[in-house]
C-alpha cells in the first residue's frame, strides 16, 4: 500500500526562482532538514537533472538518488536509487503575481516493511511540512 503527502503553499518568489531551487541539488544540504550531503549527478536527458541526497532521519542514514524532469512549470521527480520501493513526486507552480507563486507538492511512495512500521502518516506529514517550509525560507534569502 502506498503512502502520500500533499501540501499547497504560497511562496514569496517567482516561478523561475522556485524552479532553480528545486533543481539545484547542490544547495539542498544548506537548507533541507536532515540532509547531510547533496550533489548533482550526470544526466543526458533533455529537460532533466539528476541528483543524490544523503539524509539522516531517525538516527539512520539514507541515500536517495532521483531524476527531476521539468516541463513548463511542473517538475516530476522519480527515484532511481533509495530507500523507497517506489517514489514519485510533483511540484506544480502557478503564478499569483510577479512576486508570489502558489506551489503544490504531491508525492506518492511505497516503503519497505521495516520503514513502514515507523512511517505513520503523522510523521510523514511532519517531515513533509518541514521540507516545504525549508524551501520557502531558502527562497527568501
Amino acid at each position: 500500500m502506498s503512502q502520500s503527502f500533499e501540501k499547497s503553499q504560497i511562496f514569496e518568489a517567482n516561478q523561475d526562482s522556485i524552479l532553480l531551487l528545486i533543481n539545484n541539488f547542490e544547495a539542498y544540504k544548506n537548507f533541507l532538514p536532515g540532509c547531510l550531503e547533496s550533489s548533482r549527478l550526470p544526466c543526458s536527458e533533455e529537460g532533466a537533472v539528476s541528483g543524490r541526497l544523503v539524509f539522516s532521519i531517525l538516527n539512520k542514514i539514507y541515500l536517495f538518488e532521483s531524476k527531476n524532469k521539468t516541463t513548463g512549470f511542473e517538475v516530476r521527480i522519480s527515484q532511481s536509487k533509495g530507500p523507497f520501493l517506489d517514489f514519485r513526486a510533483l511540484w506544480s507552480l502557478e503564478p499569483i503575481d510577479e512576486r508570489h507563486t502558489k506551489v503544490e507538492f504531491i508525492t506518492d511512495f511505497s516503503l519497505p516493511f521495516p520503514l513502514k512500521i515507523f512511517a505513520k502518516q503523522s510523521l510523514i506529514d511532519k517531515i513533509g511540512i518541514k521540507f516545504i517550509n525549508a524551501f520557502g525560507k531558502q527562497l527568501l534569502k
